[in-house]
C-alpha cells in the first residue's frame, strides 16, 4: 500500500485531480477506476471522485510496486543553469523576476533543463511537493524579457490563476514601434495560429482565440515611437502581432513585419508593469530599449 499524506501544496484539492498529477502515466479513465473500485481511500473512507483533500488527510492506494510504478512516473530531478535570478520582489506567497532575453518561461519539448521555471524550483527547491511546484502566472515569449510572476504555493496559484482569469492583473509593456504613432488605440479581434510557421493572425470573424490589446504612444522621435501596451488578453505573440495589424511592428521582430537591428535578432518588447489588486505596482525597465531610444 502507498500512503501519501496531504499538505498546505496539495490540499484544498479534488481527489481525482490530486491522483490525476500524482500518478501522472494514469489516464482520468484509470483514476475515476481506483476510486470506484475502491483501490483509493482517504484515511481509510472510500470517497467519490469529488471528495475535497484537506491538510492532514492519507491518500491511500491499494497498489502493488509493480502497479503503482506503471501508474507513476518519478519525476526528473531539477537543474538549473548557473546564472542567477533577477529577482524583483519576493513574499511567501509570489515572487516576481526579470525573465532575460533568450530563456523560456517554461520547459517545452526542446528545452527542458535551462528556463526560468526550473530556476525558480531549483531556487524555491524546499516548497515543490508531491503534485505542486512553484509555477508561473503567466508566460512571456522566448524572446521577451521582463516582469514574470511565480507563485510559490498552492492556494497562491488558484488565487493569481483565478485573477489572470477575471483579467484582474495589470499587464503593461514598453517596446518601440517603427513609424510615428499618433494616438492611443486597441485591437479587438480572433486570433489563430499556423504551428507549422509559428506564427499568428488577426482577423475580425471566424473561429479562434479571442484577444483584446491597447496600446499609447508616449514619445516619437527620428521615425520611431515609444509605446505602452496594455495586455487584456494572454494569447501567444498577440501583441506583436496587434502592432503589426495596426501598421507599426515592433523594431526586430522579423517574424511580424519589424526591421533588422544590427547586432541583434530579438523584438524591442519589455514586460515593464504589474499591478495587482490591492494595489501593488512592480516595474522593471529595459536597458536595451532605454539604449535604443538613447541613440536614435
Amino acid at each position: 500500500m502507498i500512503n501519501v499524506e496531504i499538505t498546505a501544496q496539495e490540499a484544498p484539492q479534488r481527489i481525482d485531480r490530486f491522483l490525476c498529477k500524482y500518478l501522472n502515466k494514469a489516464t482520468k479513465t484509470v483514476v475515476f477506476r481506483l476510486l470506484r473500485k475502491n483501490i483509493v481511500r482517504v484515511s481509510g473512507k472510500r470517497v467519490k471522485e469529488n471528495h475535497m483533500l484537506e491538510v492532514g488527510d492519507v491518500v491511500q492506494m491499494y497498489l502493488s510496486d509493480d502497479s503503482f510504478a506503471e501508474l507513476r512516473e518519478t519525476p526528473k530531478k531539477v537543474t538549473a543553469s548557473k546564472a542567477e535570478l533577477e529577482i524583483v520582489f519576493e513574499d511567501d506567497e509570489i515572487l516576481i523576476l526579470n525573465k532575460p532575453v533568450g530563456l523560456l518561461t517554461h520547459p517545452d519539448k526542446n528545452e527542458f533543463k535551462n528556463t526560468l521555471a526550473t530556476r525558480v524550483q531549483h531556487y524555491l527547491k524546499d516548497l515543490c511537493g508531491k503534485t505542486f511546484s512553484p509555477a508561473p502566472i503567466q508566460r512571456l515569449d522566448k524572446n521577451t524579457s521582463g516582469l514574470v510572476l511565480f507563485a510559490k504555493t498552492y492556494n497562491s496559484l488558484q488565487h493569481y490563476n483565478e485573477l489572470m482569469r477575471n483579467r484582474e492583473l495589470g499587464k503593461y509593456y514598453l517596446t518601440i514601434v517603427k513609424g510615428e504613432l499618433k494616438k492611443a488605440g486597441e485591437v479587438k479581434g480572433i486570433l489563430n495560429k499556423d504551428e507549422v510557421k509559428n506564427r499568428v493572425t488577426i482577423s475580425q470573424s471566424g473561429e479562434g482565440l479571442e484577444i483584446h490589446t491597447k496600446y499609447a504612444p508616449l514619445e516619437t522621435k527620428n521615425g520611431y515611437t515609444l509605446v505602452e501596451v496594455e495586455l487584456l488578453t494572454g494569447r501567444s505573440h498577440q501583441i506583436r502581432a496587434s502592432l503589426e495589424y495596426v501598421g507599426f511592428p515592433i523594431v526586430g521582430d522579423l517574424k511580424y513585419g519589424g526591421n533588422r537591428r544590427e547586432g541583434e535578432s530579438s523584438q524591442l518588447l519589455h514586460a515593464w508593469k504589474l499591478i495587482l489588486p490591492d494595489g501593488r505596482e512592480f516595474t522593471h525597465q529595459s536597458k536595451k530599449i532605454k539604449q535604443f531610444w538613447d541613440e536614435l
